[in-house]
């Protein structure tokens, strides 16, 4: 390339310049990236009517396979219970469909009345999305573990 020297740094120091911008709002943290409307506020959280943030939820459907059936059985999520041994469909299964809140982990706990191996199998089904999530679990008296949720599996 021949020219100037300086007339050369100008036209690379403008075109820098130029795409420092659009570099720099994407990559700053605090900003709404989405399409006007949508009120996602910050990755993972959504304003809600009374202006505070909350995670940001999918609909999903959770399924509990066991085997014996469980006296009492949980998932929850912060907390927050999603599904008990009310959400029986047969002996041994418990589907309920859920909001999910998005990069938090699910807790899985069930209790037996014996001290012979248990089987638990835990199904994550998130609505339109062709992937699902599944975990197993070996327990005795009672079960308590986390159920994983990557980031990379969410839509």
């Amino acid at each position: 390339m021949k020219g100037n020297p300086l007339l050369r740094l100008g036209a690379v120091l403008l075109l820098l310049g130029a795409v420092l911008w659009p570099v720099w709002e994407l990559t700053s943290e605090g900003h709404s990236h989405d399409l006007p409307g949508n009120p996602i506020v910050a990755a993972g959280s959504v304003t809600s009517p009374g202006g505070s943030a909350r995670p940001a939820t999918l609909r999903a459907t959770l399924l509990l396979h066991t085997a014996p059936a469980p006296l009492h059985c949980a998932i929850r999520q912060q907390g927050v219970l999603l599904l008990s041994e009310k959400d029986m469909v047969s002996p041994g299964e418990y589907r309920a469909a859920v909001d999910l809140a998005k990069g938090l982990d699910l807790v899985i706990s069930a209790d037996w009345s014996d001290d012979d191996p248990h089987a638990v199998r835990a199904e994550v089904y998130v609505h339109g999305y062709q992937a699902h999530l599944e975990k197993s679990f070996w327990a005795q008296r009672t079960l308590e573990d986390s159920f994983v949720i990557p980031d990379s599996f969410l839509p």
